[in-house]
């Protein structure tokens, strides 16, 4: 009987051992460890540029609508600080074709509004954005048209809501969008949203 050298055996093995098998897991969990957290940020990040994208369509609407009415104002509700869904949805009566993605934040928590034959209304659980309180002229300049109506994890009473993280997409009557932080002073304390918004 002639014998097989030992190494020729272990060289014709198949498959990986227990300890290779925990050694290979381990190396792709640490690489997916440190790429988890950027992929989310850039996430994050794109909803930040899509979602500010929406406030810029939104203002290019309110302009027109501004032109269109001949008031030069701003849409507002009826009402003593109407929310805001009621002050946009002046804003849907007097156009065509929008979608409802247009009024929803990807980072937030509204789902898009149905729509039927081309038309729909907003409500607060359709609609992202705060708006403007009261009325105003499209000629007003240094103040917040619009913004996100929620700052990630703010709580209105026990409800915590979503939102960017540690901010707000921040609307200015000039059509600039900017991204101001949770602790600016132009950001009131109690309400979370830019003073002279209203959800």
């Amino acid at each position: 009987m002639t014998q097989t050298p030992a190494t020729t055996l272990r060289g014709s093995r198949q498959g990986f051992t227990l300890i290779e098998l925990l050694v290979v897991i381990a190396i792709i969990s640490i690489i997916a460890g440190f790429l988890v957290p950027t992929l989310l940020k850039g996430r994050g990040e794109a909803y930040k540029v899509q979602c500010a994208n929406n406030l810029k369509q939104i203002y290019s609407l309110a302009m027109a609508y501004s032109g269109k009415r001949g008031m030069n104002a701003f849409p507002i509700g009826d009402g003593k600080e109407p929310a805001a869904h009621d002050s946009l949805n002046k804003l849907l009566a007097s156009e065509e074709d929008l979608s409802p993605k247009l009024f929803v934040c990807p980072e937030g928590e509204a789902r898009p509004a149905t729509a039927e034959d081309g038309k729909f209304v907003l409500d607060a659980e359709t609609l992202s954005y705060a708006w403007v309180k009261s009325r105003m002229k499209n000629t007003a300049s240094g103040r917040a048209l619009s913004s996100d109506k929620y700052i990630e994890g703010f709580e209105d009473g026990s409800d915590p809501h979503d939102g960017h993280k540690q901010g707000l997409n921040v609307l200015q009557t000039d059509g600039s969008v900017n991204f101001v932080l949770e602790d600016d002073e132009s950001i009131d304390t109690d309400s979370k949203l830019p003073k002279g918004l209203v959800r």
